[in-house]
């Protein structure tokens, strides 16, 4: 085994800097709309879309930015909410399919699956997913689906007398926010770079190309992933890549985005198992689809 020290503070820096930039300011801006009564005049426009997915308008702005930007930006405007074990989880299921939309549509266009159809396909399974939690009770599912998580973030009982002790106590809990989020992603990339580390996996041909990508997308997911999927594309057939592309627009990065949630109060059991059987379902249709072209 080689583990890669350079690699991993170089990502896990990065990385940190991301979601610096990204928790703070949100967290901020969430925080302040509240304070001003603004959040509930703000979520009145996207009410129609939250009902369908059975969460309080409020979290409409966590939605949008979790689809536009990244899910560092919807955990930070999430976060002050008080969102309860079954929010975060519909919350999780959704965005872990359709997150990142800009960045990770690119990367699936290069892959060979345009715009439109990746887009559209990963709308479409954002919604499938949920459906378990839509039409089963949510009584069945969870042991208590209404509890409000305690997370360290969350504001304590006394509350600023003035506008500026507010600010001052709200730029601490997004910190802390920040700096909680930078242990738990660091500890997701040191056991990728672990795992990247093994000599199974260093003596690799490229036979196995297609199952490196997938591994490597379900692992770390499409944006930390590009570099390895693209490279193994090469050596894979369009089928494959098809395949690999589709599976993972509905199942990849799955142990950060799942933690991330899971951290909040969401059911790790059900983000991971939904998503994988809907990727699995998806991988087998299409490996029919292509079999049946050929006759």
């Amino acid at each position: 085994m080689k583990f890669d020290t350079k690699a991993f503070f170089s990502s896990s820096g990065s990385t940190a800097k991301i979601i610096l930039a990204t928790v703070v300011p949100y967290f901020l801006l969430a925080e302040l709309l509240l304070y001003f009564e603004l959040m509930p005049v703000i979520a009145q426009i996207f009410t129609p879309f939250t009902t369908l997915l059975n969460l309080p308008p409020e979290a409409a702005l966590a939605l949008a930015s979790g689809v536009f930007l990244n899910l560092y930006a919807a955990i930070a405007f999430a976060a002050p909410l008080g969102l309860s074990v079954y929010d975060w989880t519909v919350l999780g299921l959704f965005l872990g399919v359709l997150h990142s939309i800009p960045v990770e549509s690119a990367i699936m266009k290069k892959l060979g699956v345009g715009w439109i159809k990746s887009v559209s396909f990963r709308l479409v399974m954002a919604f499938v997913v949920l459906t378990p939690l839509l039409i089963i009770p949510a009584e069945i599912l969870f042991e208590n689906p209404g509890e409000v998580t305690n997370a360290l973030y969350q504001t304590t009982s006394i509350m600023p007398t003035n506008f500026t002790d507010f600010l001052l106590q709200k730029i601490y809990e997004s910190i802390l926010l920040s700096i909680e989020i930078i242990i738990l992603v660091s500890l997701v990339i040191f056991i990728v770079t672990l795992i990247k580390g093994l000599s199974l996996l260093q003596k690799f041909d490229h036979h196995l190309s297609a199952i490196m990508a997938l591994i490597t997308g379900v692992l770390i997911g499409i944006t930390y992933g590009a570099g390895v999927l693209l490279k193994e594309a090469k050596y894979m057939s369009k089928q494959q890549v098809i395949s690999v592309c589709y599976f993972l627009m509905v199942a990849h990065a799955i142990i950060e985005d799942t933690l991330l949630f899971v951290f909040f109060g969401a059911d790790v059991f059900l983000l991971v198992s939904i998503r994988l059987f809907f990727a699995t379902i998806v991988f087998f249709i299409i490996s029919v689809y292509y079999k049946i072209g050929r006759t």
